[in-house]
């Protein structure tokens, strides 16, 4: 709805808004646990809730069934659970990135309210009123990429 409202007020009238879709690729798989857990601090999440939740994932360990049979233990040492309750708030990779595309003040506004970065978990919905700015959105996006290793 959202979306749907914005591209609407930019559109009246005869403007233009243009739209790009992005689906990071494995987001879940890559994400770092000490940068997700150092960035819960710097957001004033209590300690003790950090604490909680490092203790959560650092402390997991999996085994591949296939065929009927188990591989030998090992330890998950980074990404969060696909589809976990708390996944999409600790996939907070995606907050870091809204606050680099908000501070650059390109996108779309609605009087000062940010549109320009509509997101749930790894799926982001630029918007940008114009071509220039959309490129500009996709470049803050691939340096993001480069620095979090996501694709």
């Amino acid at each position: 709805m959202v979306l749907r409202e914005t591209l609407a007020y930019y559109v009246v009238d005869g403007g233009s808004a243009f739209c790009t879709f992005l689906d990071a690729t494995k987001a879940f798989d890559r994400i770092d646990y000490c940068k997700i857990f150092r960035e819960l601090l710097r957001r004033d999440l209590p300690a003790i809730y950090v604490r909680l939740l490092c203790n959560l994932y650092t402390n997991n360990v999996a085994h591949v069934s296939w065929n009927g049979m188990l591989s030998k233990v090992f330890t998950i040492e980074n990404g969060v659970k696909q589809g976990g309750i708390v996944s999409p708030v600790l996939y907070i990779y995606i907050y870091i990135y809204i606050d680099c595309i908000r501070e650059s003040n390109v996108g779309c506004f609605i009087g000062n309210v940010f549109a320009g970065a509509l997101a749930y978990a790894d799926d982001i919905a630029l918007l940008a009123i114009s071509s220039r700015a959309m490129i500009h959105l996709l470049l803050i996006c691939e340096q993001y990429g480069k620095n979090y290793k996501l694709s």
